[in-house]
């Protein structure tokens, strides 16, 4: 009967509907930059890549709220962090986070560098400097590409984590929870309602801080936390009304990104729905919600099915960090070389989804290996050190006495 136990908890269900959401929110940020933001925003990484090389005005009612995908993608950060970090040391959960974030950038930044260089107009001396803040993840840009700045978001919260297992207090999971959605309801309410208070000098620091502190993107981390302790039955009836309001906050700060974005960063004049990517981060939610609780029930039956879906989720990650400057390059290039630019757009989707399936099926897995060769034989290396056994101690546990099992679902 104990063998039987030790069996249903080591069991892991992988979740591959949460593949796919990752795989369409990518799908939809990749349009969203190419199709509209890269012509539109004329000042960004993306559109200074495209150079005024072409537009796609028509694209705009059905793109340009892809940007959506980048919320999205936060709350299921929320929700596999938690499940990565319960019970693991805190030298564990560090190595799983570089293990996961360091080996596609050290690839894909080097691609994103080839195409500055090749496109011309920047000197190597700038871009050293970018690319430096690239692969080592610096958390303050600017970075080889403008994308960079969600990893610098998620580096702050994986901290906020790695403490919590430092101090073996993971079991207090469900108040950081609780603080990242006040501090975000608390910095929405006052950007909304008092403007004026953010024209000081020190306003002005938070309002920059806050693309990499959790000031505005916390509520969605805690959405994502939640979403894990539902999926454990460690959910109390009180956490429900933080779900509900961390839902409200998240579409609050979407409805003011996309009044930010029609005021600030994209020409004047352009129409740019907040409806459109309010319903899509919610559907997209509640779909998290529905499957995460029995995965079993939404698994593919075929080994094959179960393959599509996980390599859709694994090319997400390096399709992030590869398609906006890199994918503006190739439109720029075919556009300029006389190609229809509709078909050039096609060109660069196409060949920007071949690029992240090589990288994540072939060059992510090789530098993962060598880097862990690295990490181990370090690790090793201290392992015996009483200074540093706290690093090996588990960090505790969040979820319910009653759960059973854990979650296998594509790496963060």
């Amino acid at each position: 009967m104990k063998r039987k136990l030790i069996g249903m908890i080591s069991k892991r269900a992988h979740v591959y509907p949460l593949d796919a959401v990752r795989f369409f929110a990518a799908l939809s940020v990749m349009l969203c930059h190419l199709s509209f933001y890269s012509w539109a925003s004329k000042a960004s990484a993306v559109g200074h890549m495209l150079n005024h090389a072409t537009a796609f005005p028509a694209a705009t009612p059905f793109t340009s709220w892809g940007w959506v995908g980048v919320e999205i993608f936060f709350v299921i950060s929320g929700f596999v962090i938690a499940n990565s970090a319960n019970n693991v040391s805190p030298i564990a959960f560090a190595k799983s986070r570089v293990l996961r974030l360091y080996p596609a950038v050290w690839i894909c930044a080097f691609i994103t560098l080839a195409a500055w260089l090749l496109a011309g107009g920047e000197t190597m001396r700038h871009l050293s400097r970018e690319m430096l803040r690239s692969l080592t993840l610096w958390i303050f840009g600017p970075w080889v590409d403008g994308v960079y700045w969600t990893l610098a978001v998620e580096l702050v919260f994986y901290a906020i984590i790695f403490a919590l297992l430092l101090f073996r207090r993971f079991d207090k999971l469900v108040w950081v929870a609780w603080a990242l959605l006040a501090v975000s309801a608390i910095y929405l309410t006052a950007f909304i309602f008092s403007p004026a208070l953010f024209h000081s000098s020190l306003g002005r620091q938070i309002v920059m801080y806050s693309e990499v502190l959790p000031y505005r993107y916390g509520a969605f981390f805690a959405l994502g936390i939640w979403m894990w302790l539902f999926t454990m039955k460690a959910v109390k009836p009180s956490d429900w009304i933080g779900i509900g309001l961390a839902a409200a906050v998240g579409v609050l700060d979407i409805v003011g990104h996309a009044h930010d974005l029609v005021a600030h960063e994209v020409q004047p004049g352009l129409a740019v729905s907040d409806i459109v990517p309010e319903l899509v981060w919610l559907a997209a939610v509640v779909l998290m919600f529905v499957v995460a609780r029995t995965p079993e029930r939404f698994a593919p039956k075929t080994k094959a099915g179960q393959d599509v879906f996980k390599h859709a989720g694994q090319m997400t990650y390096p399709l992030y960090l590869t398609h906006s400057v890199v994918g503006a390059f190739l439109i720029r290039v075919m556009v300029g070389a006389g190609v229809n630019a509709w078909a050039a757009l096609a060109f660069a989707i196409v060949t920007m989804l071949c690029v992240a399936y090589i990288v994540a099926r072939y060059g992510e897995p090789a530098m993962r290996k060598a880097l862990r060769g690295v990490w181990e034989r370090a690790e090793g290396s201290i392992k015996n050190a009483r200074a540093l056994a706290f690093l090996f101690k588990p960090g505790g546990r969040a979820a319910a006495k009653g759960a059973v099992g854990t979650l296998g679902v594509a790496a963060e």
